[in-house]
């Protein structure tokens, strides 16, 4: 009775002091939840607030100046991606509530993370024609920003190289119990795309995507709406292109921003209290916001296929 007793009090306090934190800010920095993220007061003193998500209880609370509370890396995990390759990064550090990952360059793809006060977990998709380089990805929060580099090497197939192409991805077959050989993806646009969608091409191969909304539902119905007509959801990465050409007045699409929109982007949400599988969304405002939904919230939102 006086471990419930003593849980109650501790939440109890840390909405209390979540609600007062707020109101006597100079300056308040919140998710698009909703939720205190960070909090300056007169003093210049900056207050981290790690939350329990979907929740307004407070889990910790980090205190330091602006230069102290500054986001900082310490170790990533792995060093090096090969080319063709999904992995997830580990970022080691501290002050890391909030932090929002960016790849400075074109056709690497990071899919939505998880976060702690301490860690990242960023899912990280290279494309098979990415040439081997150095490659920065940048960590930013409403405090300061902080970088790190990673290696992209060769993708290895076989013992032997990747023959440079400039408008095919080869791949190895992926057969049941039997290797099909190699195939080809052109990364140029499709000259065949279905009635209502337009081609575009990509460093990750090139695609379909439909003019507009065809659906509205949670993810379950918006993976099925696409898989029945022999489609899929768009990745995040083809999206994002689509997007910005239209943005551009290169595309005709329709509705591209304004709403969320389904895509299938996702990972796997997991901290102390709940593990849960996050979809996410993208077009709210502009072409790379991104907003994650839970998979037991079933949220309902409009979205598009490609092919």
């Amino acid at each position: 009775m006086r471990c419930v007793v003593l849980i109650t009090q501790i939440i109890l306090a840390s909405i209390m002091f979540g609600i007062a934190g707020d109101a006597a800010a100079k300056e308040s920095f919140k998710d698009e939840a909703g939720e205190l993220l960070y909090s300056i007061d007169d003093d210049g003193i900056v207050s981290m607030f790690e939350n329990s998500p979907g929740t307004d209880v407070t889990l910790s609370v980090t205190r330091g100046t602006r230069e102290q509370m500054q986001p900082q890396i310490t170790s990533i995990t792995p060093a090096s991606v090969a080319a063709g390759s999904y992995t997830v990064l580990k970022i080691e550090g501290k002050n890391l509530v909030g932090a929002k990952v960016k790849v400075n360059t074109p056709g690497i793809e990071v899919s939505g993370y998880s976060g702690k006060p301490k860690r990242l977990d960023v899912p990280i998709n290279v494309p098979l024609s990415f040439s081997p380089q150095d490659v920065t990805i940048e960590v930013t929060t409403p405090i300061g920003a902080t970088k790190v580099m990673i290696k992209v090497t060769e993708v290895q197939i076989g013992g032997g190289g990747m023959p440079k192409r400039d408008d095919v991805i080869t791949h190895p077959g992926q057969g049941y119990g039997a290797d099909e050989g190699s195939g080809a993806i052109a990364t140029t646009a499709p000259m065949n795309c279905p009635p209502g969608m337009v081609g575009l091409g990509g460093e990750g191969g090139g695609f379909c995507i439909e003019l507009d909304h065809t659906f509205k539902g949670d993810f379950k119905k918006a993976e099925h709406n696409c898989a029945i007509a022999g489609k899929r959801l768009c990745r995040l990465s083809e999206w994002q292109l689509a997007c910005e050409k239209t943005a551009a007045g290169k595309l005709p699409l329709k509705n591209m921003r304004g709403q969320w929109e389904w895509t299938g982007g996702f990972d796997v949400y997991q901290d102390d209290t709940q593990q849960d599988t996050r979809y996410f969304m993208m077009g709210k405002s502009d072409c790379e916001a991104q907003h994650p939904s839970f998979r037991l919230h079933k949220e309902e939102f409009p979205g598009r296929c490609c092919k």
